[in-house]
């Protein structure tokens, strides 16, 4: 439990494992740390450094030996009031260099270009989600079609990004399979949102979104999932005029 606290914070595990060595040992040399961490002398100074720049551990030399000591544990709180201010202070240079980043991106974008991304596991998906979230503007069209049963948590979160999409005024039309009626009773009720059914025996384990001139092919597997990007306009049109198709002969929700 503290192990996984610290890793979630930015600590490595030689600086876990030397730091709560010496929360334990009190004032020690580096032979007794080496020893404790199990960690090699070729490391030791290194860790004991980046921990010192951390404020998360001092020394004092006596006899002309440096011995080490783990500071207050609420130091701990200082090294993260202190990363945060750093975030606080980058997040504000890349706001101002921001525009003329996107500026370049967007003219190397122009064009009737063909592309074609993979992105891979669960935060593979969610980037591919955030593209249409982010890509869309008030009153332009987000089509989906297809969908299999996927795990909890992803639902919760694809939900609540969902929430964003209407909160934004994008539209949405979602083909959905009519085994997960479930998904209605979450996300029917957001503005700017359309459900119809497709037929139970028309199950797919995956999602196809439809955007501007973008399409991506979602396959949710869970111990592999997968997102393709296609970025064409003619693939983007082939595939709105295949959903066109199934939306009319789609149940319409009650």
């Amino acid at each position: 439990m503290i192990e996984q606290a610290l890793r979630e914070i930015g600590l490595t595990a030689g600086e876990i494992r030397v730091y709560l060595a010496l929360s334990s040992l009190g004032c020690s040399s580096v032979g007794s740390i080496m020893k404790d961490a199990k960690i090699s002398g070729s490391k030791v100074y290194e860790v004991l450094d980046r921990l010192a720049e951390k404020g998360l551990v001092s020394f004092i030399i006596k006899n002309g030996v440096k011995y080490f000591e783990a500071e207050s544990a609420r130091r701990i709180i200082d090294y993260l009031q202190a990363k945060e201010k750093a975030i606080q202070e980058q997040e504000k240079i890349i706001t101002t260099i921001l525009p003329e980043i996107l500026m370049k991106q967007q003219k190397v974008n122009q064009g009737d270009r063909n592309s074609v991304k993979v992105y891979t596991g669960f935060e593979g998906l969610k980037t591919a989600n955030e593209d249409i979230i982010q890509t869309l503007k008030k009153g332009e069209e987000w089509l989906s079609m297809g969908l299999s049963s996927q795990p909890k948590a992803w639902e919760i979160y694809f939900t609540k990004r969902q929430n964003v999409r209407a909160e934004k005024g994008i539209k949405h039309k979602h083909l959905l399979n009519e085994k997960y009626k479930q998904l209605v009773d979450e996300r029917g009720k957001l503005r700017f949102t359309e459900f119809r059914f497709l037929p139970k025996s028309f199950e797919m384990p995956t999602s196809i979104e439809i955007y501007q001139n973008k399409v991506i092919i979602m396959i949710l597997v869970f111990e592999d999932p997968l997102a393709i990007m296609i970025e064409s306009k003619a693939v983007a049109e082939s595939f709105r005029k295949y959903f066109s198709i199934l939306w009319k002969f789609g149940k319409k929700v009650k």
